[in-house]
């Protein structure tokens, strides 16, 4: 239920997604919404380095070398440094991308004005809008030169006019264009009286207007670095080359846009790395406030510079490219070790990933429902690893949804493609969220999928912004008819759904107020009403079955079994429970059960050799001997089979050996135990 729940959600916030982008205001909103969200991503976490804001789990700490090169990495408020850094990483190139295409653009309008104005005075006098060419020929646009002369005005290669200087503009030629935009063909009335004054506003609003576009590019790519993400980077180098390679134009503008940033973010994280990302707030908020204007100055004066003359250009270049030589060495320089060494993460995600195609193929076609890696991993582990996520979004929806799923999803996504591929914009970021998504689990979390379809959302707004207009076409009362069935079954859909979403809710706040409760009554009525509400949470039948009585715990246990039938820790209650009943038969089935389902938890194979022990000691003490042997004996496989085992991890060396799995003291004891019990 939380798989269709969270699905239905995704679907729902893409149709929101879409009728909001194709209103022009509502766009400007959702845009706002976008850079809004990275700042408060990117700069909540910068703060609780530099800052003293206080967010738990915001740095991950290590001590081992491969994990991190610094002792510590930034995992901001998404709380793992890996999905933070594929999200900043999203944010980075929709920025980068967004300046560089501006920048590009302004450069061509420069250059096509700087030709016009030497080719003579008032021949052609177009109006240009950030290089998007509003004042087309075909546009009808016509400026007659004989109206400029008399007027005593001089193109400057901006297109700027006056409506005395013959301006015609046609609307039919406008709507056979297909032209939307509201700015095209702006002209300023009474260029006699200022014409100089005006383009020294324009100057400076442009440069106003470059500096708020290029704001946020610093904390990202520092967030970005101080994540330490090697996949992410990979990722983000990766879609920023693929689209590059389709769009050459953006080489020069990208390299000078992203050049000061990046030196600037790198300084910043060789600063907070030799401190381990542990800094007093006065000087990390004066390195990161530094930094930032340093590379918002930076990187205004090298934008401007490849505007102006050849020598300029070769100069902002040089200058570029030296900044982002100086970055990329010192990053190198600090995780150098982490990146030529060998990668305990790589060969346990390579454990992860053979594990995972094993227990695909138990259900290939359709799957084992949500969550399978997660509630199933413990039993087909191969080595007694910690990873409740299988590190794949694709594997982990072919362990979910099957080939059948897989084979939807890689429909969706390739449509979310089409949708970007038009804008490198958007189609930067949302390459970085595939790549990523394949080595890592950033598909659990939702932002990460809301990102990708907000971008498909914008890149179908886009598409939808640039068609021609058509009429309204006429429909038929029948058409009309169908139109209100389907909004009637979309309000049905949506009524269920909320309800579904209702019961969930109810369910889970019941379960919380049972573990908060103080007294076992009370735990017990909140547990009961929770499985009322919702009785698919295993979790609320096995603590609910912990204080019940015996007979109805197993009645309880059993009707979760029948909605859980692999879960581990209900299976394990099953069989704690009939160890200290009369029965040693059922008992040992579900001890065997539940260590299958759990094979390398040392704390299970101990209590269930105890547990066959102590019913052994009480079948005795009743006078059935022959009961109380079977049961010795029982326990007596158990500890040879969990000896073997771990005879044979003891082999394998103690990497990968994150549960500490091995022979324990406790085992020496019961295995005296056991030959004293048999020998009496």
């Amino acid at each position: 239920m939380e798989e269709l729940l969270r699905w239905c959600f995704y679907a729902s916030f893409i149709c929101i997604a879409g009728i909001a982008m194709s209103n022009r205001q509502l766009y400007r909103a959702v845009q706002a919404a976008w850079h809004l969200l990275g700042l408060a991503l990117s700069l909540s976490a910068l703060l609780a380095v530099c800052g003293g804001l206080r967010l738990q789990f915001a740095i991950a700490y290590s001590s081992s070398p491969a994990v991190s090169a610094s002792g510590a990495r930034l995992a901001g408020l998404l709380e793992y440094p890996n999905t933070f850094g594929a999200v900043m990483a999203v944010f980075l190139l929709e920025r980068l991308f967004a300046v560089a295409e501006e920048w590009g653009g302004r450069a061509g309008g420069a250059v096509r004005g700087g030709k016009a104005q030497g080719g003579g005075t008032g021949k052609g006098v177009g109006n240009t809008d950030a290089g998007q060419g509003a004042g087309s020929k075909s546009a009808g646009q016509h400026l007659s030169r004989s109206s400029v002369q008399e007027s005593g005005v001089r193109s400057s290669g901006q297109g700027a006019g006056s409506k005395s200087a013959g301006q015609h503009l046609s609307r039919s030629s406008v709507q056979e264009a297909g032209v939307r935009s509201s700015r095209q063909g702006a002209w300023s009335s009474g260029a006699e009286q200022g014409i100089e004054s005006s383009s020294v506003v324009q100057g400076a609003g442009s440069r106003s207007a470059v500096l708020l576009r290029s704001l946020p590019l610093f904390p990202y790519a520092a967030a970005l670095l101080l994540s330490e993400s090697r996949g992410a980077w990979l990722a983000a180098a990766a879609a920023a080359a693929a689209v590059l390679l389709a769009k050459r134009r953006l080489i020069a503008p990208l390299v000078a846009t992203g050049a000061a940033p990046a030196a600037a973010a790198a300084l910043l994280y060789r600063q907070l790395a030799r401190a381990g990302l542990a800094v007093e707030p006065l000087p990390g908020l004066l390195a990161l406030a530094g930094c930032w204007a340093g590379a918002l100055l930076a990187g205004l004066w090298l934008c401007r510079r490849c505007q102006r003359s050849a020598a300029g250009s070769a100069r902002a270049a040089l200058a570029a490219a030296l900044c982002w030589t100086a970055a990329g060495t010192a990053v190198l320089q600090q995780v150098y070790a982490r990146i030529a060494g060998p990668s305990p993460t790589a060969s346990a995600r390579g454990l992860f990933y053979r594990d995972a195609w094993q227990l695909a193929a138990e259900a290939p076609w359709l799957g084992q429902g949500g969550g399978t890696w997660r509630s199933a991993y413990l039993a087909v582990q191969s080595r007694p690893y910690v990873g409740s996520q299988v590190h794949s979004g694709y594997l982990d929806l072919l362990l979910n949804l099957g080939v059948s799923g897989v084979a939807a999803a890689g429909l969706l996504l390739l449509a979310a493609l089409w949708l970007v591929s038009a804008s490198p914009r958007l189609l930067a970021p949302a390459l970085v969220i595939l790549l990523h998504s394949a080595v890592d689990f950033d598909w659990s979390y939702g932002l990460v999928w809301l990102l990708l379809l907000g971008l498909a959302a914008a890149g179908a707004a886009k598409l939808q912004h640039g068609q021609t207009i058509l009429p309204p076409r006429k429909r038929s009362s029948g058409w009309r008819i169908a139109d209100h069935l389907r909004i009637f079954a979309a309000y049905g859909v949506c009524l269920l759904l909320s309800l579904l979403c209702l019961r969930a809710e109810t369910a889970q706040q019941l379960y919380t107020r049972a573990l908060q409760a103080s007294h076992q009554a009370e735990s017990t009525a909140w547990l009961r009403q929770s499985l009322d509400w919702n009785p698919l949470l295993p979790q609320t039948a096995t603590a609910l079955a912990r204080l019940l009585p015996a007979e109805e715990s197993l009645v309880v246990l059993q009707r979760g079994l029948e909605y859980s039938p692999q879960n581990a820790a209900l299976s394990w209650e099953m069989a704690r429970q009939l160890w200290q009943g009369e029965q040693p038969g059922p008992a040992l089935y579900w001890v065997r059960r539940s260590l299958q389902l759990d094979r390398y938890n040392v704390q299970k194979h101990l209590a269930a050799i105890e547990g066959m022990l102590g019913m052994a000691e009480r079948k005795r003490a009743e006078g059935e001997e022959r009961a109380a042997m079977n049961a010795a004996a029982a326990g007596t496989e158990l500890l040879r089979q969990y000896r073997l085992l771990a005879v044979e991890e003891g082999r394998r060396g103690k990497q990968h050996n994150d549960r500490y799995f091995g022979d324990r003291e406790e085992a020496v004891s019961l295995h005296r135990r056991l030959v004293v019990f048999l020998e009496v």
